[in-house]
This record gives C-alpha cells, sequence and structure tokens, in this order.
C-alpha cells in the first residue's frame, strides 16, 4: 500500500495543476461578470459623493453667514 501511494503521488501532481488551472479560470471568468455591477456601485458612489460636496457647500455657506451675523 505505501508503494502504491507512493507511485501516484507524482501523477496526483500533474493532475492538480490542470484542476487548479480550470478552477482558476472559473473564478476569472466570475469577476468579469461583476465588472458591470461594479461600476455601476461606482456611479452610485459618485453621486453620492456629489450630493455630499453639494450639501457641504451650502452647509459652509451657511456657516459664513451665521458668523457673519455675530460679528
Amino acid at each position: 500500500m505505501p508503494q502504491f501511494i507512493t507511485s501516484i503521488i507524482p501523477y496526483a501532481f500533474i493532475l492538480i495543476c490542470p484542476l487548479m488551472m480550470l478552477f482558476m479560470m472559473k473564478g476569472m471568468h466570475g469577476k468579469h461578470s461583476e465588472s458591470s455591477s461594479n461600476h455601476e456601485a461606482n456611479e452610485f458612489h459618485q453621486a453620492e459623493i456629489e450630493e455630499l460636496k453639494s450639501q457641504n457647500e451650502k452647509m459652509s455657506r451657511e456657516l459664513e453667514d451665521l458668523k457673519r451675523h455675530i460679528y
């Protein structure tokens, strides 16, 4: 039995390489399909950033107005 296992080890390594390659390729193809959803998420976040910038500018103007009224 141990001799059988030692004789099979080189073949196991030879088979592991293509199997790992198949799993990796499948994983890579899965990532490409997510790229469109990532693009949509980026657009959403970009719109959110623009909205926050707008709110920040508005609050800065209001703060300046309040400072003028106080002094």
